[in-house]
């Protein structure tokens, strides 16, 4: 059983702030100065990590057109903000002492809230109201419960998905450090990285295909 009072770095008052939110909290303020830093270092010849970037980014944006029908423009900040931040978040681990925040179930949770309110905010925009609820009737009205469920499952498996494989892989690595050499949890520590970037563009895929199916009426 986890000690939760072992994650609790300090109080501020009678509100607890963990490990998790500290390292979060300095995980978001590093991504946004090396984005201001990039954003200011632009080059018409781009470098080869500026170049990574826009293949990136261009690759998101043409899979964004194609799953929604319409201009990807629309849904690419919060789409491409969720997989740096989910990408970032899972590859800390490999640094000393720190846990991944995604191996938190709170912020797997808080990531899946966010995709579920974006998917039915852009999906109302797109659409309307009405044109939009309509759909969960469709193509026979008595569906409507199973729809209804079917968008909080989604939300739940979401969550779980990303939680339950950064949990395991850190689960692991901790026990085989105990009982074998250094070589094997490095080795494992690298698969980790190859773990953290799938889940990161699962989770991505996933929140593009959401999207797409809300702002589609076909």
């Amino acid at each position: 059983m986890i000690d939760v009072e072992e994650s609790i770095a300090f109080y501020i008052g009678s509100y607890a702030i963990s490990w998790t939110v500290i390292a979060t909290s300095i995980m978001v303020l590093v991504l946004c100065a090396l984005g201001i830093y990039a954003g200011q270092h632009v080059s018409e010849r781009p470098s080869r990590w500026q170049a990574v970037v826009e293949w990136g980014a261009l690759s998101l944006r043409r899979m964004l057109g194609e799953m929604t029908g319409t201009d990807s423009d629309r849904y690419f900040p919060i789409v491409a903000t969720l997989a740096v931040f989910i990408a970032t978040a899972n590859l800390i681990a490999v640094l000393p002492y720190v846990d991944a925040p995604t191996a938190n179930l709170n912020t797997p949770v808080a990531l899946a809230i966010i995709v579920f309110l974006s998917v039915h905010y852009f999906g109302i925009r797109r659409l309307g109201l009405g044109t939009y609820l309509a759909q969960f009737t469709k193509p026979i009205p008595v569906l409507l419960p199973i729809r209804i469920m079917e968008q909080f499952t989604r939300t739940i498996s979401l969550a779980i998905r990303l939680f339950g494989n950064m949990m395991s892989h850190q689960i692991i690595v901790a026990v085989i450090l105990l009982v074998l050499p250094l070589v094997v949890p490095v080795i494992l520590e690298l698969f980790g990285i190859f773990i953290g970037l799938i889940q990161a563009y699962v989770f991505t895929i996933l929140t593009v295909v959401y999207i797409g199916g809300a702002v589609q009426t076909e």
